[in-house]
């Protein structure tokens, strides 16, 4: 796996800090508000101490300016140390949180090496981000803080792979399983999955074979459409995916985990959230020659609409699948 100089969230896109960014880095890190927090800032801050971050510090993969629907909100960085700021507008709106998982999730997909953090104390902000993405307090130090020129009292913290894995929300619990947004750490496991013939002949026309793991890449990123997208895990591993996405079902599992009820436990959460979200009316497709697919759905209680005829790239030559849909009062009464 490699870093990627370009992410996106559900609301955010993180993009490598450029020369437009220069206006807004002089405007925001001149008010003491945001630099007096931050160590290493200057202020004056002008357009020379911007090209020097620039062109020294802002490594594409690392360093990336965070854009939300009206724009540039903020920058942040890490590496061996994460570090951040943004707007004030942007303040509240769990962009800090949002951006940092998703560059720190890639980053231990490539590197498991620990992350340093840290804030001023008094910092309350930067301290709740910091414990929502798992890292852990090491000690108390003073650092030295450019902008305000003087030491402050500063809390200093790490990051391992598995506290950051530990930390990351669980979106919905069943009796064996717990299911959470695929993140990049998880693509190994994720292409070790659809790297079984007979897992990904089953799937709809988009996945490639044999597996790529640039696509399988793709796909471990939170979806931004309507509906949800998890990951199943028994434990620690990541066993499989469910969603309900555009009103449509969708899941998979390992072949290591088939015949023990799982994908029925992880379909009949998916569609207990889908259903509680509103949603009216689900559909699904299966092909014809997947007949514990078309028992499973038929045992939620969907029934089959129509049939159809279609390709993959899996299965190059037309092959016969089946429509199935299910309401609200079909699924309870299963």
């Amino acid at each position: 796996m490699t870093l990627r100089a370009q992410l996106k969230t559900a609301r955010l896109r993180l993009r490598p800090v450029a020369a437009l960014d220069e206006a807004a880095a002089l405007a925001h890190l001149n008010d003491l508000a945001i630099s007096g927090w931050l160590s290493r800032v200057p202020v004056p801050y002008t357009a020379a101490d911007f090209q020097q971050f620039l062109t020294e510090i802002a490594y594409p993969g690392e360093t990336f300016a965070v854009e939300d629907a009206t724009g540039f909100v903020g920058i942040l960085g890490a590496g061996f140390e994460l570090g951040y700021w943004f707007a004030p507008a942007a303040h509240g709106k769990g962009y800090a949180t949002e951006a940092a998982r998703a560059v720190l999730a890639m980053q231990f997909a490539h590197d498991e090496s620990t992350v340093a953090a840290g804030y001023f104390l008094g910092n309350t902000r930067s301290a709740r981000v910091l414990a929502k993405l798992g890292f852990v307090e090491t000690g108390r130090s003073l650092k030295h803080c450019r902008a305000l020129g003087q030491d402050r009292a500063h809390v200093d913290l790490l990051l391992t792979r598995d506290q950051f894995i530990a930390a990351l929300p669980i979106e919905a619990r069943s009796a064996r399983l717990t299911y959470r947004a695929l993140q990049a750490l998880d693509a190994p496991a994720l292409h070790a999955i659809v790297s079984h013939w007979d897992v990904t002949r089953q799937l709809g026309p988009k996945w490639p074979w044999p597996a790529e793991m640039a696509f399988t890449e793709t796909r471990t990123t939170p979806y931004a459409g309507a509906g949800f997208a998890w990951g199943i895990f028994l434990g620690p591993d990541l066993i499989g995916t469910v969603a309900v996405t555009e009103g449509e079902l969708g899941y998979m599992l390992a072949p290591a985990a088939w015949g023990k009820g799982y994908a029925h436990e992880a379909c009949q959460t998916a569609l207990a959230r889908a259903f509680g979200d509103g949603l009216t009316q689900i559909h699904a497709g299966v092909w014809a020659d997947n007949l514990a697919s078309q028992g499973l759905l038929e045992r939620l209680g969907f029934h089959r609409t129509g049939e159809n005829t279609a390709t993959s790239n899996c299965r190059p030559d037309p092959s016969p699948g089946y429509d199935y849909s299910l309401t609200p009062a079909e699924w309870q009464r299963a």
